[in-house]
């Protein structure tokens, strides 16, 4: 009785341990997230080195860039956002996370939505990497599975 006790309560631990471990990496994405939607209304970009290295940084701007400068904008919303499996090995690691977003571009040169609004599931997959400072950030992001629901005007 006393070793499924004491398993009982090293199980406990390390699965509370694991929560903590994850908890700013789960903030990381968030903050991202919500990152790319201020840069993406705002056209301000440079809180998100923040969150992002150097490399994915400019992917992520340029990615932004190439819309805004064709007159588009991204009117996006995070539904939800699920955390997955979390995996840390050192100085890297990595979070896997089912997204919920609804999104449409308006042309503002035209003044007119220039795709109608879409409902996407994400499976993606956040790969994080430990500066000599200390600090977690984002240094690729992979999308594992996406799949568009268009969004019908009642």
């Amino acid at each position: 009785m006393t070793k499924y006790f004491i398993f009982y309560i090293f199980f406990s631990l390390t699965i509370f341990a694991s929560e903590v471990d994850n908890k700013p990496f789960r903030e990381l994405v968030v903050s991202y997230n919500h990152g790319v939607l201020l840069a993406a209304k705002k056209k301000k970009f440079d809180h998100l080195q923040e969150y992002l290295t150097q490399e994915i940084y400019f992917k992520t701007w340029i990615w932004l860039e190439s819309y805004q400068d064709n007159y588009l904008f991204m009117d996006a919303l995070l539904l939800g956002i699920k955390f997955g499996e979390f995996n840390q090995d050192g100085i890297t690691a990595t979070l896997d996370t089912h997204e919920k977003w609804k999104y449409r571009y308006i042309d503002i040169f035209r003044k007119k939505v220039s795709s109608e609004p879409v409902k996407t599931d994400y499976d993606m997959r956040y790969f994080f990497i430990q500066l000599e400072d200390g600090t977690w950030k984002i240094n690729h992001i992979k999308i594992i599975k996406e799949v568009n629901t268009p969004i019908e005007d009642k």
